[in-house]
């Protein structure tokens, strides 16, 4: 896997204001697809903000099963959060105290790496 760069949903809306461009220009900055002048800068403000460089290869710390009757994966972070992916349409809900607050869609591995990430910062933060 390549490298990138995982930041939180808030940095990167904060990206999207600051060079006045769009979520995917934001995506493939921080996942090293493009190399403009315009994705090193937002590769050098990311990391300036807390963003964090990877090899490709972040291992969330999470339990996760499978659940293959209903299609789904489950990633648990500890005793209050949780990530329900929905293997058939790629769906991933974020459970908080067993009540759902956000759903994702995750087209690929690295959108669903980002959001583990971020997931686990907000159950550490918790």
């Amino acid at each position: 896997m390549r490298k990138q760069i995982l930041t939180d949903n808030e940095t990167k809306t904060f990206l999207m204001k600051t060079f006045g461009c769009s979520r995917q220009a934001v995506w493939q900055a921080l996942n090293f697809v493009r190399d403009s002048d315009q994705a090193r800068r937002i590769r050098t403000l990311a990391l300036k903000r807390g963003g964090k460089l990877t090899d490709g290869n972040f291992i969330p710390n999470c339990e996760t099963t499978f659940e293959e009757c209903e299609k789904t994966m489950t990633c648990t972070f500890g005793p209050r959060v949780k990530l329900v992916v929905h293997r058939k349409t790629n769906d991933v809900d974020v459970y908080v105290d067993g009540k759902r607050t956000e759903t994702y869609q995750c087209e690929f591995v690295s959108d669903f790496m980002q959001l583990q990430h971020e997931t686990q910062q907000m159950a550490s933060a918790l």
